[in-house]
């Protein structure tokens, strides 16, 4: 049995064709398909794109919003089949690291700054 699937994503429609030896377990591979989002879960914009990277052990598959540069990723089950993780707003690692410095500095001048009583003024 063979099935053909359209799926818009953002500006692009995709073509997909599933094929398997018993009707259930294609209808069960075509199905991983209809769950591809059409819009961003946080924003709600369909101003969306389907994206990929590569490494040398993994190929990364998402959906990434192009208004508020949110992304859905997705997953693998091990038993076999493809999920969409939750949307999540993305932060480029160096931001993400500056955000935790400052942070951390935040909370250091937090404390240094905390109140003084008059005991600890020796004069």
């Amino acid at each position: 049995m063979q099935v053909a699937i359209s799926k818009k994503i953002g500006k692009s429609t995709l073509q997909f064709r599933v094929e398997g030896e018993k009707e259930k377990d294609t209808l069960a591979k075509a199905s991983y398909f209809t769950t591809i989002p059409d819009k961003c879960g946080l924003c709600e914009s369909d101003n969306i794109s389907l994206d990929s990277n590569k490494t040398e052990e993994f190929t990364f598959i998402k959906i990434k919003c192009l208004e508020c540069n949110a992304r859905s990723n997705m997953g693998e089950f091990k038993a076999g089949g493809i999920f969409w993780k939750p949307w999540e707003k993305y932060v480029a690692p160096i931001k993400k690291e500056v955000e935790e410095a400052f942070d951390k500095a935040e909370e250091k001048a937090k404390k240094q700054t905390e109140e003084v009583s008059e005991e600890d003024i020796p004069f």
